[in-house]
């Protein structure tokens, strides 16, 4: 069998079992409930990365709602994976449905403001959604508690304070929500046209999962990593989307835009009528950034590494394999351009 009939079998094992889960998450009735609640349905109305999506036309945009539901059924691949008990399942996929259910409009572009001026964020807002406490109402808290899901449980499992064993599946190195984000995001770097020749090239999101339980197939941990790695240092950390993001949240901390606390949980189409500028603004980023050359942006910049070329033993040992660093750095416009000019001369 040639390396492209291999690929092509891999992809429709994947496309098969993702319908599968599809199907056996839908199945279960406190699954549906929050699938099919208008709360959940906001998340349809914000862009994955945010500001980032505004800034080019021809790219397919994603949205929490698709990533949300790929976590939920990683979520209940890794249950079957590791021979889960539906009690103990259920907690694992519910928060896997509520982990970024509290997202703002453009996700994380505007929370740092949001932060500052309210000290709201989207685990806090996830938390005041789960209580029942925010502006959206109490359907989520409705539902859970019709299904008797413990509230002070789920939260631990949210904030990453569980001592559940399966707690690792949400809070390892590698874990259900970036194995679908990083790779969601990978699909940023690449135009429609030679998308799926490079998507080709990567392990799919189950064979990811999979290695987290089984370090026999720990290879496919190595390639993600180096993805992760990619991923910051090609789309996240790019000079324009540094400055797509840093432009959103000023645009929140202006005291002329007089935004609420309550804005933090429209959807983006909303906060769109509200604040329309903003939309208008990132659609001319490129030509508004050529005017502020002396602006200084403050990012996080991340390093992702693996520390050893050697096999690890067992699953617990991740943690000292995949090694990353992250610090706060200072992005200037005016020497990205002095340095570019530099390069013409």
């Amino acid at each position: 069998m040639v390396m492209s009939e291999v690929l092509l079998l891999e992809k429709t094992n994947a496309n098969t079992l993702d319908n599968e889960l599809k199907s056996r998450l839908l199945s279960k009735n406190l699954y549906y409930e929050i699938i099919e609640s208008e709360t959940f349905k906001r998340l349809k109305n914000i862009h994955f990365l945010g500001a980032i999506d505004y800034l080019y036309k021809n790219k397919k945009r994603h949205t929490r709602y698709e990533h949300t539901l790929s976590v939920a059924r990683l979520a209940v691949r890794y249950s079957e994976l590791t021979k889960l008990k539906y009690d103990e399942e259920k907690y694992l996929v519910v928060a896997a449905l509520l982990h970024d259910i509290g997202h703002g409009p453009l996700s994380h572009s505007m929370e740092p403001s949001f932060k500052k001026l309210f000290k709201l964020t989207h685990h806090s807002a996830g938390t005041n959604i789960i209580l029942g406490k925010s502006p959206l109402g109490s359907e989520i808290f409705s539902i859970l508690n019709k299904y008797n899901i413990e509230l002070d449980k789920l939260i631990k499992l949210l904030d990453g304070k569980s001592n559940e064993k399966y707690a690792f599946a949400l809070n390892n190195p590698i874990n259900i929500d970036t194995i679908d984000g990083i790779v969601r995001s990978y699909t940023y770097l690449f135009s429609a046209r030679n998308k799926n020749k490079n998507m080709s090239t990567i392990p799919n999101i189950y064979d990811i999962l999979e290695a987290t339980v089984r370090v026999e197939k720990q290879k496919y941990l190595d390639i993600f990593w180096e993805l992760k790695n990619k991923v910051y240092n090609e789309l996240i950390n790019k000079e324009i989307h540094i400055y797509a993001d840093n432009y959103s949240q000023r645009f929140v901390l202006n005291k002329e835009q007089d935004i609420k606390e309550e804005d933090f949980y429209l959807s983006e189409i909303e906060f769109k009528n509200k604040f329309d500028s903003l939309f208008v603004d990132l659609k001319n980023l490129s030509k508004i950034k050529e005017k502020e050359t002396s602006l200084n942006l403050e990012y996080m910049n991340r390093l992702y590494k693996i520390s050893s070329s050697k096999s690890v033993s067992n699953i617990a040992e991740y943690a000292t394999k995949y090694i990353y660093t992250k610090e706060k750095d200072i992005f200037t416009i005016k020497q990205s351009i002095e340095k570019t000019q530099k390069t013409l001369i």
